[in-house]
């Protein structure tokens, strides 16, 4: 599910990895000082059905709008 054509190549200042490929390409990073930021370079829409975990960065993305 992942597009590897582009991707990550550097982190920002003060962001982390959350995830990787395993080729060792970047597919997620966040920012642990802010209440929700977080990049993905995967399709989680593609998915939600399949793998709860998925469903789960949306269900935090709107749980986190509402307050």
């Amino acid at each position: 599910n992942s597009r590897h054509h582009q991707a990550v190549k550097a982190v920002g200042q003060d962001l982390i990895v959350s995830a990787t490929a395993p080729d060792g390409v970047i597919e997620a990073i966040e920012d642990p000082a802010q209440r929700f930021c977080v990049g993905v370079q995967w399709h989680p829409e593609h998915m939600s059905r399949k793998d709860p975990r998925q469903q789960k960065i949306f269900d935090t993305f709107v749980e986190t709008c509402r307050l």
